[in-house]
């Protein structure tokens, strides 16, 4: 594949829809036409596992499902999905220059953000290949998201956490309510209930929102079926990925089964080598990276584990690491080429967090790698703290050069 640069800064001169609508009037999209066979998936966490279930679940019924997620780990490409193929570089330079194009027109090439250009390419794509459904996860927010554009009439709320706190608001109320805006007037609302348990501050929010705009909310229990996804965390977004699923299109048990077996989706508790047990795990927020310890840990049995970890320098390491540490007696601090706080101020909090354990500094991430393979001694390697570390991780196990990997 190619290596992809957006040329526009990531957010541009800041939130706002109306660039991106004029954007998609000049293509000859139009975006309100996604949103009757189309959901929107918004939260903090677990959007992107939500969004490719729910993909998984409508290809079982017949027709092309788009699906737009971020973040990538390898390859830009990995963010437009139809079926269960990623966006080739054919079709991702047409539409990239397309959009580009009609950008220029509108004369907005020095404000639009880089966000919006993607979900612009998304949705160009996604008509011209006049996919039956289509599925559309959130970036930041949802009140001034592009994907609010597309009016869908089913949208999900998954977990909540304190995040872009300066954008959404200090409470986690507040981030509910910017988040639940990407739902129009009259449409339907899937809550994961461990979001906003009931009689919370959340859930009351929500639902006073909700009233005042004629969005029926539905409040969904974790899902109590096996699913492909490794993690208890992962049966609240399969619950509301079915929830959604179904509310688009008839599915029978078989297909529902089917769909839930057939997920592909990368950096989730992903398995990179059963024998010595290797795992990766893209969190990047306190709970997402409390959840997806617990399901490692589940992963591992009674095999020992070390630790590889690393936090990007906008993150809250400490928050972080104060999760991970205390779980393991062998720690190795990485920093990631892109975004990595260094190794040092990652063994710093490590050393706070389990002042009991053996902790190791590694020069780069392909050194974390080899010292994990040496001191877990056939064990497990749990590889955890932030995306980018994930990713570096992955692109040394299978022969890749982390440097040459691009991110947005």
């Amino acid at each position: 594949m190619n290596v992809w640069r957006v040329p526009y800064p990531k957010f541009g001169d800041g939130p706002g829809l109306a660039r991106c609508a004029g954007v998609a009037a000049e293509l000859g999209v139009d975006l309100r036409a996604f949103g009757e066979s189309g959901a929107v998936i918004v939260g903090s966490n677990g959007k992107g596992s939500t969004a490719a279930m729910c993909a998984s679940l409508l290809r079982q019924a017949g027709g092309g499902v788009g699906l737009f997620t971020s973040p990538h780990l390898f390859a830009l490409n990995e963010r437009f999905r139809i079926g269960d193929e990623d966006i080739s570089d054919a079709e991702l330079r047409r539409h990239w220059k397309r959009v580009a194009g009609a950008i220029d027109a509108c004369g907005v090439a020095s404000a639009i953000g880089g966000f919006e250009f993607l979900f612009l390419i998304a949705a160009d794509w996604f008509a011209a290949r006049n996919c039956a459904h289509t599925i559309w996860e959130a970036g930041i927010g949802g009140r001034l998201d592009p994907v609010k554009l597309v009016e869908a009439k089913h949208v999900a709320l998954t977990a909540l956490d304190f995040e872009h706190t300066s954008l959404l608001g200090e409470t986690l109320e507040a981030i509910a309510i910017e988040k639940v805006m990407a739902a129009p007037r009259g449409g339907r609302l899937f809550v994961g209930a461990g979001a906003a348990p009931e009689r919370s501050v959340v859930r009351q929010a929500i639902d006073g929102y909700c009233a005042g705009h004629d969005i029926k909310a539905d409040y969904i229990e974790p899902l109590d079926r096996s699913i492909a996804l490794a993690g208890e965390h992962q049966r609240a977004n399969a619950a509301l990925a079915l929830s959604l699923a179904r509310a688009l299109a008839p599915l029978s048990e078989a297909q529902v089964d089917a769909g839930m077996q057939s997920i592909r989706w990368a950096g989730r508790l992903e398995v990179l080598s059963d024998d010595p047990l290797i795992v990766i795990d893209v969190g990047h927020t306190p709970v997402a990276v409390r959840a997806a310890l617990t399901g490692f840990e589940a992963m591992r049995a009674a095999r020992e584990a070390v630790l590889v970890c690393g936090v990007s320098t906008d993150k809250d390491a400490s928050a972080i690491i104060d999760q991970l540490a205390p779980a393991f007696g062998t720690i190795i601090c990485a920093a990631a080429q892109h975004k990595g706080a260094s190794a040092a101020s990652i063994a710093m909090h490590a050393r706070k967090a389990n002042p009991g354990a053996e902790i190791a500094i590694a020069e780069s991430i392909s050194d974390a790698r080899a010292l994990a393979m040496q001191k877990a001694k056939g064990g497990a390697t749990y590889v955890a703290g932030g995306l980018f570390l994930a990713a570096e991780f992955k692109a040394v196990h299978l022969g890749r050069d982390p440097a040459t990997l691009v991110f947005f």
